[in-house]
């Protein structure tokens, strides 16, 4: 696992043996995790291999919300329980006012158990970092 790639697990205190079977490979600003299988294929040089779990930036990592759906279920910290309303607006890209004991910066989104994206916490301020997708026409 890449000194980065810990970052992101110890951000959000995802155990160690979640990582159990995965690789980690950082290239061109992101941090892609999956198997020894999937990681070691380059036959045909894919632009990118298994799942992007964060983009790097010059001072800050961003987890992916498609990321942390798959590898954040074992989260420890760093998360918020969100109610069905609240994850309606979230997913709208709205900001929430919400106290909450996690520290500034992402956090993963939680309703139901289910990780449903990340988000950015500055106290008191919620701020959506999921996708948002154009409906079909």
């Amino acid at each position: 696992m890449t000194k980065r790639a810990r970052e992101v697990f110890e951000r959000f205190g995802i155990p160690k043996d979640a990582f159990a079977g995965l690789r980690a490979l950082e290239e061109q600003e992101t941090i892609f995790v999956g198997t020894d299988e999937v990681m070691g294929f380059d036959a045909v040089r894919p632009m990118r291999r298994g799942i992007r779990m964060a983009r790097v930036y010059p001072y800050s990592l961003k987890p992916t919300t498609f990321g942390m759906q798959v590898l954040g279920r074992q989260a420890t910290r760093n998360v918020i329980d969100v109610s069905d309303e609240q994850a309606r607006r979230l997913i709208n890209g709205e900001s929430l006012s919400i106290e909450s004991d996690v520290e500034n910066g992402f956090v993963l989104l939680r309703w139901k158990g289910f990780v449903a994206g990340v988000g950015f916490y500055k106290r008191p301020v919620l701020k959506s970092q999921i996708p948002r997708f154009r409906p079909v026409e």
